[in-house]
């Protein structure tokens, strides 16, 4: 009798203790959910600029999509001879599927606007609305984007980063608990162009390190990911630009894509001095 209790006893702790595992394995199932991150930029390359980013999350296992607004059609270089139009989107299209499969992440999303038309309002109104679709469908838990100033001042993206804002801060459904924008470091930039002899490009439009306080940190697999995707883009950089491009880049970074939050809660202000 004694020698049978014991062994039930046995069973049903080994029962507990198997439901018990269960339960956490479940949990630990569910902590470990593919986690989300969409890149939204304004034309094909766009990504260039959080490219070791977006490769070093997707090496980790991360869900990571491109989302593009534009077609690039009007984006002419005099030695890819590709006309502006049909002929040089589609062109662009496949360097961003190029691009996308070299950092390792989903195929780009294409919204397919017309490049240099995103400040209309039927353009502002399709990006709000996939934009917003595209929230309900990837449910991102974070999505990057162009700051304010759009590096390189470009009005598209100026756009893709209001309207950005605008979906997030609005509480649409399925909004990202995070939005980052993307920036270029001023001192680090002014290094590395006095470093090559030159002054900063013109029309760059840098923030200063203070205003850059997320630092995402990659390793040299996804710089180089980072370049061989750089070169998918052949109608837009020759491969003298793509290198120079790249190590400028790097240099810049210097192993870390500098970002910034677009909100942090400061608490209640009562007084604008405080």
């Amino acid at each position: 009798m004694k020698t049978g209790t014991s062994l039930g006893s046995i069973a049903a702790t080994a029962v507990i203790a198997c439901g018990i595992v269960c339960v956490a394995d479940s949990r630990v199932r569910a902590q470990e959910s593919p986690r989300t991150l969409v890149a939204i930029f304004a034309h094909p390359d766009d990504e260039q600029v959080v490219s070791p980013l977006l490769a070093r999350y997707a090496r980790e296992g991360v869900d990571v999509h491109l989302v593009i607004a534009t077609d690039g059609q009007k984006g002419v270089r005099d030695h890819a001879g590709i006309p502006a139009g049909e002929a040089l989107a589609t062109a662009r299209a496949a360097e961003a599927r190029c691009a996308c499969e070299k950092l390792g992440i989903h195929p780009p999303i294409l919204l397919g606007l017309v490049d240099g038309d995103l400040y209309t309002t039927q353009s502002k109104t399709t990006v709000l609305r996939e934009v917003a679709r595209l929230f309900t469908e990837l449910k991102p838990d974070v999505v990057v984007t162009w700051g304010p100033d759009g590096i390189t001042g470009h009005t598209d993206h100026r756009m893709v980063s209001n309207v950005m804002t605008q979906v997030v801060q609005r509480g649409a459904t399925d909004a990202p608990r995070q939005l980052f924008y993307s920036g270029l470091s001023a001192e680090r930039l002014a290094v590395i162009a006095a470093s090559a002899g030159r002054g900063v490009p013109p029309g760059m439009a840098t923030v200063q390190d203070r205003f850059l306080p997320v630092r995402i940190a990659y390793e040299d697999q996804d710089a180089a990911a980072a370049g061989t995707s750089l070169a998918c883009h052949e109608s837009q950089y020759t491969p003298e630009e793509m290198a120079r491009m790249s190590g400028m880049a790097r240099g810049a970074e210097d192993g870390t894509v500098r970002l910034r939050p677009w909100f942090v809660d400061p608490g209640r202000i009562t007084d604008l001095f405080e």
